[in-house]
């Protein structure tokens, strides 16, 4: 009997506090919330003792903030996090290099004289970009005409253009990839191949 009146008592309390907070808030968004809320409170002011009687021989105390790891325990997870994160960071470089990587590489085929770039970023072990090698393969330049070739109008002269110079191009793309990503510590690494 004791039970059922603990019980009508918690559930009058909170009858009465949800009423009149029901007439203190104003129309609105909140009021939904605080109907549901008080709702379960009512649940739970009539389960709690019923749970209380029908598991009285048990302990159901729940000690998630008082949970203690062996110390083996704690050492696995501390590598497994460790190991997480080193994954975590790898993909993270390797994210980034593979994007730096090709935007460099569509800079530098900006440059005039260059026909295709392949870039490969180095890193140090905090992800800071350290070096930079370039490939760079140079325009080919049009073989002479022949006596049955058709001279453009804008050539020339029908000469063979001047061939790439290589260290202009490499000046250029350095200052380029420099002015653009403010790579001043940065060595950059430039072979030509081909053309």
């Amino acid at each position: 009997m004791a039970l059922l009146t603990g019980m009508v008592k918690n559930v009058l309390v909170i009858i009465i506090m949800a009423s009149f907070l029901e007439i203190m808030l104003p129309e609105g968004r909140v009021k939904p919330f605080v109907r549901f809320a008080m709702g379960l409170f009512i649940i739970i002011a009539v389960l709690n003792p019923v749970l209380n009687v029908l598991f009285a021989g048990r302990d159901l105390e729940v000690n998630l903030w008082d949970y203690q790891l062996t110390p083996e325990q704690e050492r696995e997870v501390l590598e497994r996090g460790s190991r997480l994160n080193q994954q975590l960071a790898n993909t993270s470089d390797r994210s980034f290099t593979g994007k730096i990587e090709g935007q460099i590489s569509a800079v530098a085929m900006l440059v005039p004289g260059v026909n295709k770039v392949e870039t490969r970023a180095v890193l140090d072990d905090e992800g800071a970009l350290q070096q930079l090698h370039l490939t760079v393969r140079p325009e080919e330049s049009p073989a002479l005409p022949g006596e049955g070739d058709e001279i453009k109008a804008f050539s020339q002269g029908g000469e063979q253009s001047p061939p790439v110079d290589q260290k202009q191009t490499e000046e250029k793309i350095r200052n380029v990839i420099n002015n653009l990503y403010g790579f001043k510590n940065v060595p950059i690494e430039i072979k030509f191949e081909g053309g």
